[in-house]
């Protein structure tokens, strides 16, 4: 864990409002036939169309859209819900559900008849079999039972009985009451025997279900049906036992249920009035200064007089906090929406408030609706405005090519372009994009060092990263004609950031700001994973909370250039996920140090007489660092802390006939090992290591990645140990690296020395496991252990792959009975400095941990 942290930094308190919610407004019935009169044929044709299906709040939430474009939106999400709930897609679930109407039309006669209907809902029965009438039975009408698995709200295994209504051409569902009243009984009667009871329906019911006049029957107890049909006794026992009953029989019909959370969404993401909020006078303009790509930044500027706002204040912070909801038309059609909340402290508002909004759109012509809000009162402003995007012209220095990703407008900007994104040592080519003709000068740091200034474009320099993978910081710092500082940039290399990250890229060097201030953040997520907002921060007051891209953000720093910070926090949609964050210092003086807190994590094991001990409470553990105890900050048991696992497989050559077994039980280990909130990822290495499966919760994705694997050429041990572990950077808790090879590195660009000095920075216990390496290969022995005891993992040597199961059971019992504990560097320990030995000590026990740490 790392954060850049300030002594002169005032923290205020945390604030978090609720936005305003705008719930679904119930509809009356005249309320609902008027506004589905008023809807074009397509829009009441869709309600048509989805009638079984639709809850009654879907329904009133898509009477109160306002526009086609927010209809077609909604209807797309109205599938996607679905195809969500049941885990296949979009496509998928439409396409069933319009050939379930196609059927129920072609063998039911209508959607409205029962089975129609409970087809439409439930689909095809498990089983269908047909009495009475159907199978010649002339005392009863035809009849037919549906078999179904499971139905919502009505029980397990249920058979629905549906007869063809002596009195009407469907089929309708058998809902038993009293047995001997049920006036459903006459119903079911055949015509026939009514005609021979002379319309007498009572006692067409009594002929049918009274005692059989065959003396044989008669003995027995048995009803004419049941004598007289061969499936007299079937139909009987199931109209008995029919597990329908007056108060389930609507649960049959009812549609599958709704999160009405997710149905309410689509209000929070639309332009739509709430006819309970009063108006906020505010006015809309647009302006174009920046580009970025192929796409111009269409910068809307909103601006509401602060006399008409509501200040709220908690815990002594004052501030005014807005909602903004936003769509962006192309030809009618809904080209994009977005969201976003805002929070001013009072004391950096200006007046008129202006809340900024950007939005990368390519060159056309537009419509902009937007609605704001204000959060500490019932009022709210929607502005619309036509706008003509333009192609804005590159504005990078001459010769040097603007990143895909970078911002292009016409202010002063100095922005170090990107390296590439692998693990970076010796001489580099650092270049950098300038804008503006103030910058006369562009001073280059290394790691806090001044190492270069240069004087004139292009502004670029070499510098030399070392032998052995560290993180730099490398800063460049623009100055105008009188030294002054007027842009600078800072960049992070061979950081990792694990697979969720978050970073301010401008600005990253603030040395004087105020006013306006354009933010422009990056974000990675995991695969498959989905981020929920990213928090924008000065101090600890949020400002500006985004929900999607782009991620530009214009706040407002307040007129005095004060020391504070610029802060952004990302949420995936996990729960599970803890956030990640970036921050920034901003108005620091330029000799200002800035202090890097490092938690150095330590997975620990612990045994007596070669077993595992696991009821050590914090107070058994003494830690020394550099010989001298240091105090705790951090002590958990990791029985139940999530792991994060990597495995790197050898797949040269030489593992060819080892290669299927060594698949099948890592498949199974992994199946294993995971648990809920586990993460895994796979490499495989031959002349040079490959990533396979990247971090993934998913075991089907990383038994796929494991398929994958196939045999060539040479092995370059050393390179995969290093670039596994490069990909921990950034993970904290608990992990471990899993090596599997068969022989001696021939082929890495990286020596055993230097790999070795990355695993002890990188602090993850390695578990090697050598297949067939034999005791006289004393060196490859040597160093291939040495990874293992450094980390505080382990090393196995067998010689048949079928042993993997059983080496695979002892790694998975030590790392889920580790103690895992954290502590700060003692004060004066700076980042750099040299390695500093760990030692964990537990009475009357024996501890294997890490050997110490770089700070």
């Amino acid at each position: 864990m790392r954060r850049a942290v300030s002594v002169l930094l005032l923290l205020l308190s945390c604030l978090s409002f609720q936005a305003q919610s705008q719930d679904v407004r119930k509809l009356t019935r005249s309320e609902r036939k008027e506004r589905v009169k008023s809807l074009s044929d397509k829009y009441r044709q869709f309600l048509g169309e989805v009638e079984p299906i639709m809850q009654p709040e879907e329904l009133d939430t898509f009477l109160q859209l306002e526009s086609d474009a927010q209809r077609d939106l909604y209807i797309e999400d109205f599938w996607k819900r679905r195809a969500s709930a049941r885990g296949i897609s979009v496509e998928e679930v439409r396409t069933q559900y319009y050939d379930r109407l196609e059927t129920a039309k072609k063998k039911y006669r209508s959607v409205a008849s029962d089975r129609g209907r409970i087809y439409v809902i439930h689909g095809e029965p498990l089983e269908i079999k047909e009495y009475g009438g159907f199978t010649g039975c002339r005392l009863i009408q035809p009849l037919q039972v549906w078999t179904y698995g499971d139905l919502p709200g009505v029980g397990h295994n249920v058979r629905l009985v549906f007869y063809q209504a002596r009195t009407g051409a469907d089929f309708r569902l058998w809902i038993p009451a009293s047995f001997a009243k049920d006036e459903q009984l006459k119903d079911v009667i055949s015509s026939e025997v009514v005609a021979l009871m002379q319309e007498d329906e009572t006692a067409a019911v009594r002929y049918v279900f009274g005692l059989s006049p065959n003396p044989v029957c008669q003995a027995a107890g048995l009803s004419r049906l049941e004598c007289d049909c061969i499936d007299g006794r079937d139909i009987v026992r199931l109209i008995q036992s029919s597990q329908i009953t007056q108060s389930s029989w609507t649960n049959a019909f009812k549609p599958p249920p709704v999160n009405p959370e997710d149905v309410r969404r689509i209000l929070h993401s639309v332009v739509i009035a709430n006819p309970s909020a009063a108006k906020l006078p505010a006015e809309l303009s647009i302006a174009f200064p920046a580009r970025q790509g192929g796409r111009t930044d269409a910068q809307m500027t909103i601006l509401i007089p602060r006399s008409k706002l509501v200040m709220k204040e908690v815990a002594g912070v004052k501030l005014y906090s807005l909602d903004v909801v936003g769509e962006v038309l192309k030809d009618d059609q809904l080209f994009e929406q977005y969201r976003y909340r805002f929070d001013y402290p009072f004391e950096t508002v200006s007046d008129p408030v202006a809340v900024v909004i950007d939005r990368f759109l390519k060159p056309a012509e537009y419509k902009s609706r937007i609605k704001i809000a204000d959060l500490n009162a019932n009022t709210e402003a929607i502005l619309e405005k036509s706008m003509t995007v333009p192609e804005i012209a590159a504005r990078a220095q001459a010769g040097t090519p603007a990143a895909a990703d970078d911002i292009e407008s016409a202010q002063t900007r100095l922005r170090i372009l990107p390296l590439r994104d692998a693990l970076l040592t010796g001489p580099q080519h650092i270049d950098t994009i300038t804008t503006g003709d103030d910058i006369t000068a562009v001073e280059f740091f290394l790691d806090g060092t001044k190492v270069m200034t240069k004087r004139s474009p292009p502004f670029a320099l070499d510098l030399n990263l070392g032998e052995v993978p560290q993180v730099h910081r490398i800063r460049a710092v623009a100055l105008d004609a009188k030294g002054q500082f007027v842009a600078g940039d800072e960049l992070v290399v061979n950081s990792g950031g694990g697979d969720f990250r978050v970073r301010i890229v401008s600005p990253r060097v603030a040395m004087r700001l105020s006013g306006k201030t354009r933010v422009q953040l990056a974000v990675t997520t995991p695969e498959g994973k989905k981020l929920d907002k990213i928090e924008l921060f000065l101090n600890d007051t949020r400002v500006a909370t985004l929900f999607g891209p782009p991620y530009v953000q214009t706040v407002e720093l307040p007129a005095e250039a004060k020391l504070a910070y610029l802060r952004a926090v990302a949420t995936l949609a996990d729960p599970e996920q803890a956030p990640v964050e970036d921050a920034v210092v901003i108005n620091t003086p330029q000799s200002m140090e800035e202090v890097t807190v490092h938690l150095v994590e330590l997975p620990t094991t612990v045994t007596r007489d070669n077993r595992p001990v696991t009821d050590l409470p914090q107070s058994a553990f003494t830690v020394l660092d550099d010989g001298k105890p240091v105090k705790l900050a951090r002590f958990e048991h990791v029985t139940n802390l999530p792991l994060s696992i990597g495995i790197a497989i050898d797949t040269s050559t030489s593992m060819q006939p080892r290669l299927t077994a060594a698949q099948k039980a890592g498949a199974e280990f992994l199946s294993r090992v995971m648990r809920k909130g586990d993460k895994a990822f796979l490499l495989a290495f031959d002349v040079q290591p490959q990533v396979m499966q990247r971090w993934t919760t998913n075991l089907s994705e990383l038994s796929a990645g494991l398929a994958k694997l196939r045999t060539d050429e040479s092995t370059a041990l050393y390179d995969a140990i290093v670039y596994s572990l490069y990909n921990f950077a950034g993970t904290s808790g608990q992990k471990a690296l899993i090596v599997i090879t068969d022989g001696r590195d021939t082929s890495s660009k990286f020596s055993f020395d230097q790999a070795l000095e990355y695993a002890k920075r990188a602090a993850v216990p390695i578990y090697g496991i050598g297949i067939g390496i034999g005791a006289t290969e004393v060196d490859v022995r040597y160093k291939f252990g040495k990874f293992c005891s450094e980390t505080g993992g382990n090393v196995y040597y067998i010689d048949q792959v079928t042993d993997l199961g059983r080496i695979y059971d002892d790694i998975q019992n030590e790392l889920r009975s580790q103690y895992l504990l954290g502590f700060y560097p003692p004060e004066g320990v700076k980042p750099g400095s040299n390695w500093r030995p760990v030692t964990v000590v537990v009475g009357n026990a024996r501890v294997k941990t890490i050997r110490g740490y770089y700070p």
